[in-house]
């Protein structure tokens, strides 16, 4: 049924949490802060909710950038350049490929079995190209779809629209699948757009409370192969 599988990427096959972490204190090293814990998860809060806004396109991503530094640092009373914290947290954040154990082995098995793959992210460019090339994941790929670059973001429609336009795929929507860990941003983006789409709520941790239907939804990256009939342990070689 399905030919041409649409991922997000953070969240999905990139665990962003732990890169958010390492890049995090890596840039309160470089900047002189002997960051805690709580810090840590009060800057994940800023940066969450200028996320949010900018899916809402309240934020451009530039603004979006520096901001979530301004949130944080007002936050804590600390007197901080949150132009200079951006860049350094991207800097080191762009060295962070770090795929979910399961990813990897999925996007072998689906390539083996000849679906097209794609990559969908609401992520800034420069950082995603640079999480992409470290884990060596852009080989996967057959087109790579990026906000910054694209002028739009998930679940804007012309995210969308660009992504079926450039792969040619318009009159092929019914064969296309929009994956991805976000109900406000993938499901929502893909539903609006008219495409099915595949909730991966992870060891089912979150209620959907949306009211969204997605056409899938599955609680580990695995449980694709199951829904498309792909063994998950290949038969030993004669």
């Amino acid at each position: 049924m399905y030919r041409y599988l649409f991922f997000d990427a953070d969240g999905t096959l990139f665990d962003f949490d732990e890169a958010e972490n390492r890049a995090f204190y890596l840039m309160a090293e470089k900047l002189g802060l002997d960051a805690t814990h709580e810090q840590l998860v009060k800057y994940k809060a800023c940066n969450e909710a200028c996320w949010k806004a900018f899916e809402r396109s309240e934020l451009t991503q530039a603004t979006l950038k520096i901001k979530r530094f301004e949130d944080f640092f007002a936050s804590e009373g600390l007197v901080l350049d949150p132009a200079l914290a951006s860049r350094t947290y991207q800097s080191y954040l762009s060295e962070q490929g770090i795929l979910y154990e399961e990813s990897r082995p999925l996007l072998d098995a689906l390539v083996e079995r000849g679906y097209t793959l794609f990559l969908a992210s609401n992520g800034i460019a420069h950082v995603q190209r640079g999480r992409l090339a470290q884990s060596e994941t852009e080989r996967y790929f057959k087109d790579i779809f990026i906000s910054e670059e694209i002028g739009a973001q998930k679940p804007d429609k012309q995210f969308f629209s660009v992504m079926l336009e450039r792969t040619g795929l318009e009159s092929k929507k019914k064969e296309c699948l929009m994956i991805g860990d976000s109900l406000s941003s993938d499901i929502q983006g893909g539903i609006s757009f008219g495409m099915d789409t595949l909730w991966l709520n992870k060891d089912g941790a979150h209620k959907n409370c949306t009211g969204l239907k997605p056409t899938y939804e599955i609680h580990a990256l695995a449980e694709m192969l199951h829904l498309f009939g792909i063994p998950t342990e290949r038969s030993p070689r004669p």
